[in-house]
This record gives C-alpha cells, sequence and structure tokens, in this order.
C-alpha cells in the first residue's frame, strides 16, 4: 500500500492526492497533524517536508511527480 504523509493546509499535498487519483492509485493518508505520523515522515526522509509518498522502499519527497511515475512503474 502506498502512504501519503499529509497535512491539511499543505497545496503541494493536496496536488499530490490529485495525481495519485487521476492515476488511478490507492493510497493511504497520513496527517502529520498526528504526533506519531510527523515523527515517522522524519524517520523515513531526515526531513519534516511534505508530502511524503512512499512506495515501496522508496521516499518521495515533494510534489515530484517524475520520481512517482518512476517508482509506480517499478511496482
Amino acid at each position: 500500500m502506498i502512504q501519503l504523509y499529509t497535512s491539511d493546509s499543505c497545496v503541494w499535498c493536496r496536488k499530490m492526492k490529485q495525481y495519485l487519483k487521476s492515476k488511478n492509485v490507492d493510497f493511504e493518508e497520513l496527517n502529520v497533524s498526528d504526533a506519531k505520523n510527523a515523527e515517522r515522515v522524519y524517520s523515513l526522509s531526515g526531513q519534516r517536508a511534505i508530502p511524503v509518498t512512499v512506495i515501496g522502499n522508496r521516499v518521495i519527497v515533494g510534489f515530484d511527480t517524475n520520481a512517482v511515475d518512476h517508482a509506480l512503474a517499478e511496482e
């Protein structure tokens, strides 16, 4: 399952959700307003930036559709 770490106020998070939906990709959205999700983002990426998309063993920081497409193709 693809995981997408977001926040309600993040424009790029909304864009990533729309992008994944446009690709008909199922994903689990995890909001970083929950402290454990915020810590998980940091442990995965070493950053506090969002969105963070986890596809398999790939961790993609930001709205990087090329990286998402590449990771999806490898799945």
